[in-house]
């Protein structure tokens, strides 16, 4: 791991120009090669948008494809680059609305990080921040698939272990860690928006087509009256750009159903303006409601 890591150093600190074309390739060649992970990636967005034509549609995978081989090649330098190299590709935008710049009565923090390209560069944008303004730096919890192996695990561990102080749980160890760490005073890191099969989900609509949707941050905000926040990142041609929206109004206090369809209608519009940039390579219809047809398996091209 040392090795690697070392090697992983020196490639961070090539023009981000070289690194970026080296992604481009590899989502090229991913596109050529990888026939389901294209098909995935069709069918998502031909429910999400309905009205683009073949030429259009593809042309938007292959665009999608390429960008998510940008990005995996963007985690060297995030991970691994000096902290000035890194903190000068990242333009932070409403930070305040977070808990390291609000009072100690301020209510507990859920983070609402959805899967777009550049979600690594959240927390190296939140330190960044901090750092420019002399803020202690993060405690975040996060609850994440267990990797397939040690090594993917201590690389998890190493990439983002160096922008804040990070517990790490896994979606076998439940909860109960996270209902500790934030009544430690840690603020919880959640993507939810992936189709984690129908336990702990409610079906609400996803672009028009009912998708299971976990219930996590709805059960969490009514059960610590705490602040539902989302945290968008956007790769832009100089690195990422990172904000930080208002703190969603009302989640927490409805039935998990409304909160549920408001969180995805949220969503939504901000996948609209970079529809390329989500990942719609995640089998996001996988499980459906009874008796339903699985939308991603149709026939494969």
């Amino acid at each position: 791991m040392k090795t690697f890591c070392f090697l992983m150093s020196i490639i961070a600190r090539l023009p981000l120009s070289w690194l970026r074309a080296v992604g481009y390739l590899i989502g090229s060649i991913a596109y050529l090669i990888h026939k389901k992970r294209r098909h995935i990636t069709r069918a998502n967005l031909r429910i999400a948008f309905p009205a683009l034509n073949q030429n259009e549609l593809e042309a938007l995978v292959k665009h999608h494809m390429r960008t998510l081989g940008i990005a995996l090649i963007d985690r060297v330098w995030l991970w691994f680059a000096p902290l000035p190299l890194v903190y000068s590709r990242l333009s932070m935008h409403g930070f305040e609305h977070l808990p390291s710049t609000a009072t100690l009565h301020s209510p507990k923090t859920l983070l609402f990080v959805p899967h777009f390209v550049g979600m690594e560069a959240a927390g190296p944008a939140w330190q960044a921040m901090c750092h420019a303004k002399n803020l202690p730096f993060p405690k975040l919890s996060i609850v994440f698939q267990k990797p397939r192996s040690h090594f993917e695990q201590t690389l998890y561990q190493i990439g983002r272990g160096r922008f804040a102080s990070l517990k790490q749980f896994t979606r076998q160890q439940g909860i109960r860690p996270v209902l500790k760490s934030l009544n430690e005073g840690w603020t919880f890191h959640c993507s939810p928006d992936q189709d984690f099969g129908a336990k702990d989900s409610v079906f609400v609509e996803f672009f028009g087509e009912p998708a299971a949707t976990l219930t996590v941050l709805p059960k969490l905000a009514a059960m610590l009256d705490a602040e539902v926040v989302p945290l968008i990142s956007r790769m832009t041609t100089d690195g990422y750009c990172v904000s930080v929206l208002p703190a969603i109004e009302g989640i927490g206090q409805n039935v998990l159903e409304l909160d549920c369809r408001q969180l995805n209608a949220e969503l939504e519009s901000w996948i609209k303006p970079m529809p390329e940039q989500y990942l719609f390579s995640h089998r996001r219809y996988k499980t459906r409601p009874k008796n339903e047809t699985p939308v991603n398996d149709s026939a494969r091209t």
